[in-house]
């Protein structure tokens, strides 16, 4: 045994105490006086070292707001109201000078950015005044001297302008009233040593003899500009007396020997003159990212390389981007994609220019590779141990107006944290249940104590390979890895399980220890992005953390935190309920599997459900001693703006009873344990169903999507042939149009002879609402593209055509066109309910009614404004370069509208190669005898559709640095963006993006579109418009579900018409309809209503309507909170919005993070107003025309 000599804990191997001292032993450092693990200790001197002579200090007129790192970040803010940004820049101008002099003259080179917080006010007609605030950041700027002070703060002020002007714009009645708060962000630049003549290109940089360094020890960019303006043929092409004479030529004022690449858009704008920058990719790995590109190239243009603060002239692009033995001949400034004739590549660069500049890393390109199949086995091996957890916290009272609609009421205190660890056979190896203070401190140290636990417990259970006479003849006898499937040869070895002994095969050695048991322990919370990560990582100033790497969402938010030897994953990402809702599931067997390993048996009847605190009651420490259940009114929550009900408070007051509390913090206790054992009863039971029907681990993914797409791969075995062309890239890109969601009849009332209200004297109506059964499942199960993706020939155009338009039969080959249509004004009116492809456009003023421009005018005077934005618009003009599936021209083409031209063609071969996995879901929930297991599989088939859409170039990089190394590493990349410091020895960290890898099949999120709206327009052309014609009338449609008005006599016969299209098993069983015959069939048409009679329905815009039905309603309206629109909102609401112009606010409530602190706030906030811009209203504010429509014109 091996002991520590500190606190005494002993341990089987002395790996485990090397893993032990490092969290145990603790150091102060003799400069800052904060105490260290050993391990984060050696990462803090790094930072801590300096004189404490250079520490810095407040300024004169700025205060320094927090520190990290020692001084290699600081954040100075100066408290104000300003009452314009001239008069702050005025005042404050010669202060920021001083302020950024001082600093420098501490810490040598620094990146800068400028914060302000900027008040908003916009006066209403009734007197009254509306005020908002926002943050403005700049860009981070390079500052080694005071030189470029003035060109400095001249960039930052356009920033500001350029952002007021965006909010201020078009009439929106906000005025900036003030400049409230003045934050300077600084962060220490280590300057890479030697200056610009001692940089050294790495070796595959230099060998491409494409770069030219200017022989200087400063003004390299000046100089980088001449050279590559003025090229000269000489073999000391770098020498900068050749270039002196043509420096008259430009102005370079306020450049000096360090531009930063903020400086240059000034100096381009100055000389006429564009200019791009590259430089190498953040990852180390050698790949030329776009830094800075110019769209609008000039007659004069140079392309620079930016490496180490040091630019280099690019005076060959083509040989600088070339890799290998590509043919390409011209590349793209953005993308730095290769084309073989500059036609090719000015096509290329109407797309692309669109986008943000990123490098495209195609498939091909070094190790990603050029199929998409199910490679990673590894995920087929479960987790041994897996930790449960989850923290409660106070809700302290707080009374903070945050702005004049924003009111902070609480703010969240962690107050208690539990945890069980689960082994591979269900077993409660280790619990930990703290309420106290420190919090996250007793929490990280658990942790770290858990992994040497878990650590021993696996050594202590290894079991060796038992082999049978059988198996050994079977390893002898094995020429392919069972792995792989590769042929054997040296390197072949025997691979068993480490936790049975059982034997698996054999296998290359590499194979083998890709299937060895996972080595981080997987730490599950529900909901860990919305609220426990705030919590982690708040926590994260313990300094009991040594590296931390997330997965982020956006700054703010991490879908997944992998910290040094353990996963955070968020249960909620797989399963998308609430905890009680998942439970409730559960059957009372799997709930008592980890109950009763914590409870004796006779408790277990108390704790089935999921138990309920009364959060906003218990606002303080003095809460948990109180010593009876607080009443039934404690426990109402503004989040749901309800109280328990009495059955609940009842069963609360019985548990009380049964484990006869001392005190509320007694029941706190019970109910933690609770909420965490049940936690561990859902999502082991998910994975279990996951390991036994598709043979993988969720606790290897972050979320569902990406478990359901390797479940699919896996099952159906198939290859995925993946783009390696950025232009079929693009075009797929453009052509992915979301769901249509538009309200085409704003107000329609029923006349149904079935209804109370029914007036004999008018005629018969009636109003449905019908849904289709997992639409994107649906298209999903059809023949998708595959691979073999070629573009057609232009001379085969014509008899793809024909092809296409004669075929009545799906075939091994499809195409994805690019076209112009014409929309013929005779189809206008039978089409304007629902026309025909669908554009992402944006709605100019220009083109609103005279109801749309007074709608305007009353928001205006109400201090509110339209937001021209773009949007789906089912629409009746002619299209331009539309992307198309061609079983979608097809039918459009079949209904009218006219093929023009045909601009490209790819085509590739197709197959339904999900449809086996789709029809395995869809039996199997259809089989299922519990509810979890049904929600299972209907979960495995709705989240498939989200990985097919996966957008990469959304993707962002957010790095947490917990140790000066790390903050310096960051600061340094040109990259780096922007910051905020959570602690001394914690910041985040943000970086731009400039290169984006195309590593998934796209084209499948495209055809999935596509295809599903080909299906919804078939249901409505093919079905419902030929049975009912003129007496038909949409109402409103959302992606996959109709509201139609139907003048007929009795609705209910005519869908037994259809009952070829119907699921009627939700209908009630007395219900002459009702019929199990099409249950949950996919594509199918269902009554969302079931029977009931819908009286009237107001559809103001998309996800804004309501419909009632006999004494109930339905009622959505997007952006409000559920509990509003349930229990204040009512359909009068509506009613005054759309027809007296009625602007509603209500009050919101809900939880809001700020640099990862938690609060409640309530915001008083616009919940529905009458303007809708996708559709033409005319001036009895409920008919529409689609725009395009010729009657507009007349």
């Amino acid at each position: 045994m091996f002991q520590c000599n500190k606190c005494g804990e002993k341990f089987s191997k002395h790996k485990n105490l090397l893993i032990h001292k490092t969290k145990c032993v603790k150091v102060s450092c003799k400069n800052c006086k904060q105490n260290f693990n050993r391990l984060s200790f050696l990462n803090h001197l790094s930072t801590c070292k300096q004189d404490q002579s250079l520490k810095l200090k407040d300024h004169a007129t700025f205060k320094l707001h927090k520190t990290g790192y020692g001084n290699t970040l600081a954040i100075y803010i100066k408290v104000n109201n300003w009452t314009s940004i001239e008069n702050m820049l005025r005042g404050e101008k010669e202060n920021m000078r001083s302020l950024l002099q001082y600093v420098i003259e501490k810490l040598g080179s620094i990146k800068v950015q400028s914060c302000l917080l900027l008040k908003f006010i916009k006066q209403k007609p009734d007197g009254d005044t509306d005020t908002t605030e926002i943050y403005k950041v700049s860009q981070m700027h390079r500052l080694t001297n005071m030189f470029n002070f003035e060109e400095l703060v001249k960039e930052w002020m356009e920033e500001v302008e350029l952002s007021i002007d965006q909010f201020t714009q078009r009439g929106s009645g906000w005025v900036l009233q003030t400049v409230k708060v003045l934050e300077i962000r600084i962060g220490k630049l280590k300057e890479h040593s030697g200056g610009c003549a001692s940089v050294k290109l790495p070796p595959s940089l230099k060998q491409k003899k494409s770069l030219i360094s200017p022989l200087c020890s400063k003004d390299c960019f000046k100089y980088s500009i001449l050279i590559a303006l003025h090229p000269i043929n000489n073999k000391t092409k770098g020498r900068i007396t050749l270039y002196k004479n043509f420096a008259h030529l430009y102005d370079f004022r306020n450049i000096d020997s360090n531009t930063p690449l903020s400086a240059i858009n000034t100096f381009e704008r100055r000389n006429n003159i564009s200019i791009n920058v590259y430089t190498l990719s953040p990852d180390e790995s050698e790949k030329v990212v776009p830094l800075k590109i110019n769209r609008s190239q000039q007659k004069k243009h140079a392309n620079l390389f930016f490496y180490k603060n040091h630019y280099y002239c690019i005076s060959n692009f083509h040989a600088f981007i070339k890799s290998g033995k590509s043919w390409e001949r011209f590349y793209c400034y953005a993308c730095l994609s290769g084309f073989r004739n500059s036609d090719r590549l000015k096509d290329h660069e109407r797309e692309c220019y669109q986008k943000a500049p990123q490098r495209a890393i195609l498939p091909g390109t070094g190790k990603i590779p050029t199929k998409c199949k199910f490679r990673r086995l590894d995920k087929t091996i479960a987790y041994p141990y897996v930790i449960y957890a989850d923290f409660e916290a106070l809700l302290v009272k707080s009374e903070k107006a945050l702005t004049k609609n924003t009111f902070e009421y609480q703010k969240h205190e962690a107050c208690s944290f539990g945890l069980v660890a689960v082994d591979w056979r269900d077993e409660i190896l280790f619990k930990k249940f703290y309420r106290g203070t420190n919090v996250c401190e007793k929490f990280f140290k658990t942790l770290f104590h858990l992994r040497i636990i878990l650590n021993q417990h696996l050594d202590r259970n290894r079991k060796p390979v038992s082999l049978t006479d059988s198996e050994r003849e079977a390893y002898a006898k094995a020429t392919d890895c069972y792995v792989c499937g590769a042929e054997l040869f040296a390197d072949k070895v025997l691979d068993h399980c480490h936790l049975t002994g059982k034997f698996r095969g054999a296998a290359h050695n590499q194979c083998n220890l890709m299937m060895r048991l996972p080595q981080k322990i997987p730490v599950v919370f529900h909901n860990l992005k919305g609220y426990d990560a705030h919590i982690i990582i708040s926590g994260l100033k313990t300094n009991l953390v040594s590296k931390i790497h997330v997965i982020p969402q956006n700054t703010e938010k991490y879908i997944a935190i992998i910290m040094d030897d353990f996963l955070f994953l968020d249960s909620l990402a797989f399963l998308l309920s609430s905890l009680d809702a998942l439970a409730n599931n559960l059957s009372d067997d799997e709930k008592t599997k980890f109950l009763i390993q914590m409870f004796p048996a006779d408790d277990l009847p108390f704790l089935f459900s999921k138990g309920r605190l009364p959060y906003e009651y218990m606002d303080s420490w003095e809460k948990f001693e109180e010593k009876s259940l607080p009443p039934r009114e404690a426990f109402y929550s503004s989040l749901s703006l309800k109280t328990i009900d009495t059955d609940t408070f009842k069963r609360l007051t019985s548990i009380w009873s049964h484990f006869n509390c001392k005190n509320l913090g007694d029941f706190h206790d019970i109910y933690l344990k609770v909420d965490v054992l049940l936690l561990a009863s859902v999502f082991q039971n998910f994975r279990a169903t996951s390991l036994e029907q598709f043979g993988l681990d969720p606790c290897h993914y972050f979320s569902t999507p990406g478990l359901t797409w390797d479940a699919s791969l896996k099952l159906t075995q198939t290859e995925l042939d993946l783009l390696t062309d950025i232009d079929m890239i693009l075009m797929f890109e453009s052509g992915i149009r979301g769901g249509i969601s538009c309200s085409m009849l704003r107000y329609c009332l029923a006349n149904n002879k079935f209804s109370e209200t029914f007036k004999e004297n008018e005629a018969e109506s009636f109003i449905t609402y019908l849904d289709v059964n997992n639409l994107y499942g649906y298209a999903l199960s059809d023949i998708l593209p595959c691979g073999k993706f070629e573009w057609v020939p232009e001379t085969q155009f014509e008899d793809v055509i024909s092809s296409i338009l004669e075929s009545n039969t799906t075939r091994e080959i499809g195409y994805v066109l690019e076209v112009d249509l014409d929309y013929p004004s005779t189809l206008h009116d039978l089409h304007n309910d629902y026309p025909l492809a669908p554009e992402k456009i944006t709605i100019d003023d220009d083109q609103l009614s005279s109801y749309q421009k007074e709608i305007v005018s009353i928001l205006e005077s109400a201090g509110m404004k339209r937001y021209k934005t773009q949007k789906l618009v089912p629409n009746l003009m002619n299209k331009r370069n539309y992307v198309v599936h061609e079983r979608n021209l097809k039918f459009y083409i079949e209904k009218g509208l006219i093929l023009k031209k045909v601009h490209r063609i790819i085509q590739f071969e197709q197959k339904a190669w999900l449809k086996t996995y789709i029809e395995m879901c869809t039996e199997n929930r259809k089989a299922a005898t519990s509810q979890f297991v049904k929600d299972f599989w209907k979960l495995m088939v709705n989240s498939l559709y989200g990985k097919s859409i996966e957008d990469k170039r959304k993707h962002s990089k957010v790095v947490v640095a917990t140790n000066g190394k790390q903050a310096q590493q960051q600061i340094r990349k040109p990259m780096f963006d922007q910051f905020y410091i959570l602690d001394n020895n914690i910041a985040i960290m943000k970086l731009r993006k400039f290169e984006v890898v195309f590593d998934k099949p796209i084209y499948l999120g495209f055809t999935v579109l596509d295809l599903s709206k080909l299906n919804m327009y078939k249901l409505h052309y093919d079905h419902f418009l030929p049975k009912y014609g003129s007496r038909l009338s949409l109402i409103y449609t959302d992606t996959d579900s109709f509201i139609y008005k139907i003048q007929t006599q009795d609705l209910y016969k005519d869908l037994k018409e259809f009952d070829y299209l119907m699921d009627f098993s939700d209908y009630p069983q007395a219900h002459f309809l009702y019929n199990m015959k099409n249950k949950k069939k996919l594509g199918y048409l269902k009554d969302e209503m079931n029977g009931q009679i819908i009286d009237e329905v107001i559809a103001i815009k998309a996800k804004l309507y309501a419909i009632k039905y006999g004494t109930n309603s339905k009622m959505t309206a997007k952006g409000v909170q559920k509990a509003i629109v349930k229990n204040v909102i009512s359909i009068e609401d509506y009613k005054d919005c759309l027809f007296e112009n009625v602007l509603s606010k209500h009050k919101n409530f809900r939880l809001q993070s700020r640099h990862h602190s938690i609060s409640s706030v309530e915001i008083n906030k616009l919940s529905f107003s009458p303007l809708d811009d996708k559709r033409y209203i005319l001036n009895d504010a409920v008919s529409t025309l689609a725009y395009g429509h010729y009657r507009i014109t007349e």
